[in-house]
């Protein structure tokens, strides 16, 4: 059995009940023609796993910081029972990464329930792109099983290229001729391609085919969003806590300006001793001297005038990105990850006299005045609340309502905030109450990604069970959200964002979350 379909051993458990039937031990797939050659994955008896499949040659030697080409095809059954190796990234996100990798890692894995309802000719296509602040992270990070199961859908999951691999611009390569800077969005793009030339036989349906991914993989979604690279392939957008795509450099490195950009490029070719700044040497260097040198040195997405035409913010507020169907959301606490995740590895709190110094580090001088005035300590329990509170308005609950609000007058948009408080924990135990915070609203979609205490195992109670359910439902049916009954489409004057929440789910009334978030405070700071 696979690595990951141990990992679904426990899920499976959830799915007895639920006319899916039995369990069968693993058998091979049919061999499935795609564009480069037959290939054979796992059946399980429920679900078919097609891993490790190239969706593009290996960005390796000449073809470093390339866009991505066709891989090579094949005449023998290529063997689709193993997942590929994840793309170089240093564990810096402790158990949410897994250190090394390797460049030949453009890999993607496909999930197809093993039979189609009667009455329907192919099935809805859900493709995950994973987060991990674009430097972390891979296509097994999340179980897929629920989804396609429960959701009747054809789940695909992608490796892109991370770090300095995936988003890096420099002089002498932006001047080769070819697109640059954004290969890991490139990457993803290219994925999109693939789905439309083979899903059909997977099972999917290429016409309607929703992205979706949660944190840097949600921005990821905002890039496919405004980028005429994905224009058209792709009919349905989930943006989970991907906001803080839109807000402006340099308040947060969401998109970087390409001079900024191949500043750092520079200076990393320095650091990284290829001090003639040639295209050469840095294409010499080895994968581990890159990862030794990058920190410093990275980009997110590079405002580079090709795949990126210019900033998501004034793309989307001028009503120049692509019209699909958005789902867009965050989660009620996001910040609390972010304050917990560091005191979980210094086992110290942030104290009174800590939280200004944090303010202004992470702020920038000109926002510190107002955000320590704004969050004075004195509303809160804790100064990790404090600050955990302003890290989640700022980075993600106020984005998302300019989002939605931009997006709304060309597309439909539907909007939610995760709110179960009572959620199970990725981390150790802090001094503060977690709540609903940064992913841990991943649980409720993939059974068995990471959770609990720094990787330990969790499981949901039945309220939240129901809630997983209804999420799932509501993720997997995109293309028919004018049906749904108690999410209405996103009206800014009414500004009705679902609560996603025990023991059952709401829309706020008007002004509920721009009061909850502070996001009348946000939009007079001009940070998007």
């Amino acid at each position: 059995m696979t690595t990951l379909l141990k990992r679904s051993a426990i899920a499976a458990a959830l799915f007895l009940a639920s006319s899916i039937g039995s369990v069968a031990a693993d058998q091979p797939t049919s061999a499935v023609k795609i564009d480069s050659g037959p290939l054979q994955g796992v059946d399980d008896g429920t679900l078919r796993s097609y891993l490790g499949i190239p969706y593009a040659a290996p960005p390796v030697g000449d073809l470093r910081w390339k866009p991505p080409q066709a891989p090579a095809a094949w005449r023998e059954t290529f063997d689709a029972t193993k997942v590929g190796s994840s793309c170089p990234q240093n564990a810096n996100l402790g158990a949410f990464a897994t250190p090394g990798g390797k460049e030949d890692c453009l890999f993607l894995n496909v999930y197809a329930p093993r039979t189609i309802p009667s009455g329907r000719a192919s099935l809805p296509v859900f493709v995950w792109i994973h987060g991990g602040a674009l430097s972390v992270g891979q296509s097994d990070d999340h179980d897929p099983r629920k989804l396609a199961l429960e959701g009747r859908a054809v789940v695909v999951t992608l490796n892109y290229r991370l770090g300095m691999f995936g988003f890096f611009a420099h002089p002498a390569i932006d001047k080769e001729g070819h697109p640059f800077a954004n290969y890991g969005r490139m990457d993803q793009s290219f994925a999109l391609d693939w789905i439309q030339r083979n899903i059909t036989a997977f099972g999917g349906d290429k016409s309607n085919v929703t992205i979706a991914g949660e944190s840097s993989g949600g921005s990821s979604v905002i890039a496919h969003v405004v980028s005429p690279w994905s224009t058209g392939k792709f009919q349905h957008a989930i943006s989970m806590s991907g906001a803080s795509e839109m807000i402006k450099y340099p308040n947060f490195a969401g998109v970087t300006p390409l001079d900024a950009a191949e500043l750092k490029g520079t200076n990393f070719a320095n650091a990284a001793g290829c001090s003639d700044q040639s295209a050469a040497c840095l294409r010499s260097l080895t994968v581990g001297q890159i990862l030794a040198s990058e920190g410093p040195f990275r980009s997110n997405g590079i405002i580079d005038g090709d795949f990126y035409p210019t900033a998501p913010g004034e793309a989307l507020r001028a009503g120049k990105f692509n019209n699909v169907t958005l789902v867009s959301g965050t989660t009620r606490d996001e910040g609390t990850f972010f304050v917990g995740f560091p005191e979980n590895e210094t086992g110290q709190p942030m104290t009174e006299e800590g939280f200004p110094k944090a303010v202004e580090a992470f702020f920038k001088t000109a926002l510190t005045p107002a955000v320590l005035s704004e969050y004075s300590t004195a509303n809160y329990n804790s100064p990790s609340e404090a600050y955990a509170a302003a890290v989640t308005d700022y980075l993600f609950a106020c984005p998302a309502l300019a989002l939605n609000r931009w997006v709304s007058a060309k597309s439909p948009v539907y909007a939610y905030e995760f709110a179960d408080r009572t959620a199970p924990s990725y981390l150790k135990p802090t001094t503060f109450p977690l709540g609903a915070a940064h992913t841990s609203e991943l649980q409720y979609l993939f059974p068995g990604y990471h959770g609990g205490a720094m990787g330990q195992p969790v499981t949901l109670n039945p309220l939240q069970e129901k809630l997983s359910d209804e999420m799932v439902r509501y993720w997997t049916t995109v293309a028919n959200a004018n049906q749904w009954e108690h999410w209405p489409k996103y009206d800014p004057s009414q500004q009705n964002v679902l609560r996603l929440k025990l023991p059952s789910s709401q829309v706020l009334p008007p002004g509920r979350f721009v009061a909850d978030h502070h996001c009348n405070f946000w939009d007079q700071q001009g940070i998007y």
